[in-house]
């Protein structure tokens, strides 16, 4: 059973709760009400433990009739709603009117029934029942609005991770028609230049394709599954540039226990290929490198580009970049460094801190 849990209405779990909750106050009381009175001799000595169970299942009702009419009536309705006038002014009538009961239960049942006392219940009595029921409301109605405040915490928690998933979603959905419009297009360019390579393009991509539809949209996959991805991608890509392409691709010391957020690296590598070796008609290169330091794993693409192409300088600014900076925020937010320049070269460098599983 969950100590602290949401109920829409009053089930049995709910209802034996709080049963609980009574029954422990009740035992507590009656305990300490029957050592005390055996301490200091209290009604000649006279008093057993029968008569305190008896008083407290006299006055026990009318306290959880005073805690709940304010904790489960008045707080819904005025309270939360930010009228403390009339929350507090008809908190203060029920008090009143609960207090002129206790009054009544003591005056006619407690003291000449069940403790066979003859003493006449005086105003100052009157006025400390009142007391005790104000602090016993109070004490409900402490616990029902911390239970409140903890429920919209988390409630206001859930929202901010829902929103951030599907902005994530959002996201990462732009990234995927982006890549397969790039890829298809590649394709589509071999295939009309009898490109005898086009049959394996295309089972490449299916692979990718494959990637995408069972782990894309999961959080989080194995560092050796992204790079298998990559790889499929980056085969597919040399099929079209080989012939004028200088390519590496290293990797060292990559632990097998890492997880990452899946496609998080394509864009990278594909924007490499898109202002590599598409704007250059001379020699080109890109040079990949990934390692791992125990949960940090640190990845760069570096490659060459022409200055005089018109797309260069757009380099830093296209769909799979820009979405890729705002997924590392949501993603690794205050745990990865990224840098991009563009001096001789173009080069990404990232760094994510990620915890092993």
């Amino acid at each position: 059973m969950e100590i602290l849990k949401k109920y829409d209405h009053w089930t049995w779990e709910r209802i034996s709760r709080h049963i609980i909750y009574w029954l422990a106050w009740s035992v507590f009381w009656i305990t300490v009400n029957n050592l005390i009175s055996h301490a200091i001799d209290l009604a000649d000595g006279n008093s057993v433990l029968w008569q305190w169970i008896a008083f407290e299942a006299v006055v026990l009702p009318i306290k959880i009739g005073s805690a709940y009419s304010i904790a489960y009536v008045l707080m819904p309705r005025f309270l939360y709603r930010k009228q403390y006038i009339t929350f507090f002014g008809l908190s203060a009538l029920v008090i009143l009117f609960f207090t002129i009961l206790l009054y009544f239960a003591y005056a006619y049942f407690v003291h000449p029934i069940i403790f066979s006392d003859t003493d006449s219940y005086t105003v100052a009595q009157f006025t400390y029942r009142g007391i005790e029921l104000i602090y016993i409301a109070a004490l409900v109605v402490s616990i029902k609005f911390f239970q409140n405040y903890l429920f919209e915490h988390q409630h206001n928690q859930d929202l901010v991770q829902q929103k951030v998933e599907a902005e994530l979603k959002y996201l990462r959905n732009q990234i995927q028609p982006h890549f397969l419009f790039n890829t298809l297009n590649n394709i589509y360019g071999m295939v009309l230049s009898n490109d005898k390579n086009a049959g394996e393009a295309i089972v490449k991509l299916s692979n990718l394709l494959s990637f995408m539809l069972y782990e894309g949209n999961t959080k989080a996959v194995s560092l050796s599954k992204e790079i298998e991805m990559l790889d499929s991608f980056i085969e597919l890509e040399l099929l079209r540039y080989r012939r004028k392409l200088d390519f590496t691709f290293s990797k060292n010391n990559l632990s097998p226990t890492l997880k990452i957020a899946p496609l998080l690296l394509i864009p990278f590598v594909e924007n490499a290929f898109k202002h590599g070796p598409a704007e250059e008609e001379g020699q080109s290169f890109i040079n990949i490198q990934m390692e791992s330091q125990q949960k940090i794993l640190h990845f760069s693409v570096e490659n060459s580009f022409s200055r005089n192409a018109k797309k260069s300088k757009n380099i830093q600014s296209g769909i799979g970049l820009d979405n890729i900076k705002k997924r590392l925020k949501l993603l690794y937010p205050d745990r990865h460094t990224l840098e991009i320049s563009k001096n001789e070269t173009f080069k990404v460098s990232l760094m994510i801190e990620q915890s092993a599983s």
